[in-house]
């Protein structure tokens, strides 16, 4: 009897596991992460950064909830204080993995779509400074629909080489 019992209490503590275990894997911890947005000034306009809370397991995962949330563009109430976005709606991550540092970007075909140089640096900026926050991720290599280019869009901005973060945020 006692045998038996012990056996029911083991299966149990197993199921229970399996349960638990589940539940953590379909329930990811939440991650706060920077995304970063344009600010227009008079004459110019620079990236800042706001946080924002994503899901993910892993580095891979947290920044592509950060791309993820960079394309949605401003909140409301991000909009109201003067943040806006240079990519185009409808741009989405179609892939992101890192390698020896270097964050691997593919988005989709819109993101070369509108905007003059001003608009393809801001979303070149917007992109290389939320990709590369953290320190396992230093510089990005953009592609587009799964291809390298040049220079994204017609406006020649070279995206030849995996691109890092300059010594001070930049003006364009």
């Amino acid at each position: 009897m006692a045998s038996r019992t012990r056996r029911y209490v083991v299966a149990f503590c197993i199921a229970l596991l399996a349960v638990a275990a589940a539940w953590r894997w379909a329930h990811p911890p939440e991650a706060r992460v920077s995304v970063y947005f344009i600010r227009a000034q008079a004459s110019s306009s620079t990236v800042q950064d706001v946080t924002r809370t994503v899901q993910g397991r892993g580095p891979e995962a947290l920044l592509a909830a950060a791309v993820r949330e960079l394309l949605a563009g401003p909140t409301p109430a991000e909009r109201g204080e003067g943040l806006v976005s240079a990519i185009p709606a409808g741009t989405h991550l179609r892939g992101l993995r890192i390698a020896d540092g270097v964050v691997m970007v593919d988005l989709s075909q819109e993101i070369e779509s509108g905007g003059g140089s001003s608009s393809m640096l801001g979303r070149l900026w917007q992109i290389v400074y939320t990709a590369t926050q953290f320190p396992h991720a230093s510089r990005v290599r953009f592609l587009i629909e799964g291809q390298t280019r040049a220079a994204l869009g017609g406006e020649g901005v070279v995206i030849d080489h995996p691109l890092a973060r300059p010594a001070s945020p930049p003006v364009f």
